[in-house]
């Protein structure tokens, strides 16, 4: 029988810190059908360069500029959507390291209608979680049970569904794409992951955790984390277009009461602490929403 065909989709963006231990984990995969797309955003370094000198079989795409995790994603999905010999594209981060095996018990897992996403570790913390599959609260617009940084339980050690999971990791059926549609552009980075799972499960698409599949993940070594001022400007915008995108007007009144409050405070704290520059970012972002303002960010 014939291992299904996956296409391993990776982003990067002056990635060269950490890529060369992406590759290298890469070249120790033990499943035998899959190959590796990197779409690369303008990268100063070099990174595009060493994904060809390391794997020349990849497939790498250059940008001229950066057009964010949901730009670059759509240039690749939009040809691989067309292939009629591929089953899977697998989500992938380039701050992730996978282990030899975690494609295995995710194909095994996964069909047709069926999405997968693995235990993700924190690199470097040995039984830390990152938060990368769970339920997420549509109330307040975040997760619902927050595992980041937490120690994995015995709930954690099974298969199960769930609700939403983010890109660092996840595995979907490459009809998915052409049901569904692609990434929503107008996000650029952060919720684009939870707007496409929800818009998934909406078309009858599953979800599931599978813990077998084991990832470590540099969180924010790609972005620099949520907390730096492009993560609070991209957080702060596209969290209330995610809430009202998918809710009705009434739960996004609701919402943005809890949202606004919650952001105040939140600015106020960083004020005390000296972080302007993440008071600045978040009052841009809530500023760029209100003004209808979505893809990459308009300077000044």
């Amino acid at each position: 029988m014939t291992a299904p065909r996956v296409a391993i989709l990776t982003v990067t963006t002056n990635a060269g810190p950490h890529l060369a231990a992406y590759l290298a984990a890469l070249e120790r995969v033990t499943y035998p059908a899959w190959e590796l797309w990197v779409v690369d955003n303008g990268s100063a370094d070099g990174s595009a360069a060493m994904v060809r000198e390391r794997l020349p079989a990849a497939t790498v795409l250059e940008n001229g500029a950066n057009l964010g995790f949901t730009g670059a994603c759509n240039r690749a999905l939009a040809l691989l959507r067309e292939r009629d010999d591929l089953d899977y594209v697998l989500f992938l981060n380039d701050d992730t390291e996978v282990t030899p095996d975690f494609l295995e018990p995710l194909v095994a897992l996964a069909d047709e209608r069926t999405m997968v996403a693995p235990k993700t570790y924190l690199a470097g913390q040995p039984g830390v979680l990152d938060d990368a599959a769970g339920t997420f609260d549509w109330l307040r617009g975040t997760w619902k049970r927050r595992v980041l940084g937490r120690p994995e339980g015995p709930e954690d050690r099974y298969a199960h569904a769930v609700e939403t999971a983010n890109l660092s990791c996840l595995l979907v059926p490459v009809g998915a794409f052409r049901e569904v549609g692609l990434l929503d552009d107008a996000f650029f980075v952060y919720y684009d992951d939870t707007d496409f799972c929800r818009r998934a499960r909406a078309a009858g698409y599953r979800l599931f955790y599978e813990p077998r599949s084991v990832v470590y993940h540099r969180k924010g070594a790609t972005l620099g984390g949520q907390a730096s001022a492009f993560g609070c400007y991209y957080l702060a915008r596209n969290r209330p277009y995610l809430i009202r995108k998918h809710r009705g007007r009434a739960a996004f009144g609701a919402f943005l009461v809890y949202y606004l409050a919650t952001r105040a405070v939140r600015m106020a704290l960083w004020a005390q602490e000296g972080r302007w520059d993440l008071v600045r970012a978040t009052a841009a972002g809530m500023r760029d929403f209100a003004l209808g303002r979505m893809g990459p960010r308009r300077e000044g």
